[in-house]
């Protein structure tokens, strides 16, 4: 969800292999047009569906059915966005970088999803905007989504960060 260029997307797919396919999803009909360029050109067009969509109403139809979700939604809020490093703030849409005031504006929509769209085991994990967030996140699985997910835990980045949020759908 939220593929942008779907670069996280092509890289899942190497992975799988044979063993699953990716459907990629962003709202931007841009993004969407950049990400498919991307798969035709990895000649990944057999593993990679790329769906044009609002978070996860492109999914519909794999209610229960999807092993994993991923997702790098917006997450850094309005009054960073002009302070940002000059190769993501001059580069990537505001779409893609804008959580809204306090950066929480989209990180609640695959959490909320997750539980129907994850079969059984499936797992899940967001990037997110360090430790607060990924706090919040984790207590607000585990306490507002109660027996949806076990071991809801955040993941550091290569530089000691807490970024990520994964976890798992119960069975």
């Amino acid at each position: 969800m939220g593929t942008g260029s779907g670069a996280i997307a092509i890289g899942i797919a190497k992975i799988l292999g044979n063993y699953g396919r990716v459907i990629a999803t962003d709202l931007s009909p841009v993004a969407v047009q950049v990400a498919s360029f991307n798969v035709e050109r990895y000649s990944l067009q057999d593993k990679i569906e790329v769906r044009e969509g609002s978070w996860l109403e492109p999914l519909k139809d794999a209610e229960r059915k999807v092993a994993g979700l991923v997702s790098n939604p917006p997450y850094i809020p309005s009054v960073d966005i002009s302070g940002l490093q000059a190769e993501v703030g001059r580069h990537e849409p505001r779409l893609a970088l804008d959580g809204g005031a306090e950066g929480m504006d989209d990180l609640l929509h695959p959490c909320n999803g997750a539980a129907s769209m994850l079969k059984p085991g499936g797992f899940f994990a967001f990037e997110t905007n360090g430790e607060k967030r990924c706090k919040f996140l984790v207590d607000y699985m585990q306490n507002q989504l109660p027996g949806s997910f076990c071991n809801v835990d955040t993941v550091s980045d290569f530089a000691g960060i807490q970024r990520f949020v994964a976890g798992f759908r119960n069975r």
